[in-house]
């Protein structure tokens, strides 16, 4: 009898040890880490924050979107804005922020949880200041010339290419059959950005090297250009199609509200210095 109640004890001990094996790995590990890869997407009214999901065989059911709010003492203190469920599959997950207004900043930072709890804070966080956008057909300055200047500081508009208001303007060029544009003021800087599948692969407005130091630049199809306005506001521009016929080039444009601030589309940052504690508000 004792040699069996001995070898029932022995079993029992083998089954703790082997427990946690990766059917059971759920209650043996039951908070989720953070998640990693966080970035955001710079859009109209509206701030998409992407992070890498987290790969850890289901311990993941959800995460918590947050915005940083301000300090409480020296503890950065964030507020819980949205959650987001687990996509089966997904590599990256994604959050749209809509209640942000154009050219303010704005900071984020992600969590895991299931039923057992949840995780930190991601250790990356990311910034993101929205910015205003839309689409403009312009047309060749000495055929059209009220229709041939562009006034993204103002009233993101088409102007006339000799107006005060015209930050850059559009020429096309029988002879070569090619479009050109032009920086309308000795202080605006324009720059190619190179091909771009979209406008939100513009990302920041260079203000070091790339300027054009002749004041134009030949437009390419499906490139994007950046601006550098006068009163110290970056911009940007993608052509959509050119059009030789009507002497017309489409485009869609991004113009950055705040002054001197670069922000265009995405952008990854650490964030606000973050403390080892932090605070956390509900919504």
């Amino acid at each position: 009898m004792k040699k069996i109640l001995i070898l029932l004890l022995l079993m029992a001990a083998v089954a703790l040890l082997t427990g946690c094996d990766e059917r059971t790995v759920y209650v043996c590990d039951a908070i989720p880490d953070p998640p990693v890869g966080i970035y955001s997407i710079t859009h109209d009214g509206c701030i998409e924050v992407v992070w890498q999901a987290n790969n850890d065989a289901g311990l993941t059911e959800s995460y918590g979107v947050y915005r940083f709010t301000g300090y409480v003492g020296n503890l950065e203190e964030y507020e819980l804005i949205g959650t987001v469920g687990v996509v089966s599959g997904a590599v990256t997950e994604h959050f749209d922020d809509y209640n942000v207004i154009n050219g303010e900043t704005y900071w984020y930072a992600v969590n895991a949880y299931n039923g057992f709890g949840e995780s930190d804070l991601s250790y990356e966080s990311a910034f993101d200041t929205p910015r205003p956008q839309g689409n403009a057909s312009l047309r060749d300055y000495l055929t059209y010339p009220a229709q041939a200047g562009f006034d993204f500081s103002s009233h993101h508009k088409v102007v006339n290419w000799e107006s005060a208001a015209a930050d850059i303007f559009f020429e096309y060029d029988a002879n070569l059959d090619a479009f050109f544009f032009y920086a309308a003021d000795w202080d605006v800087d324009i720059q190619d950005f190179g091909y771009t599948d979209n406008i939100t692969d513009v990302n920041w407005g260079d203000p070091g090297s790339g300027w054009s130091a002749v004041g134009w630049i030949q437009l390419s199809l499906n490139h994007a250009y950046l601006v550098w306005t006068a009163d110290d506001h970056y911009a940007a521009f993608r052509v959509n199609s050119l059009n030789p016929g009507s002497k017309r080039v489409d485009v869609t444009w991004a113009y950055q509200t705040d002054p001197g601030n670069p922000e265009l589309a995405p952008r990854r940052h650490d964030g606000p210095q973050r403390a080892e504690n932090y605070g956390r508000r509900e919504n």
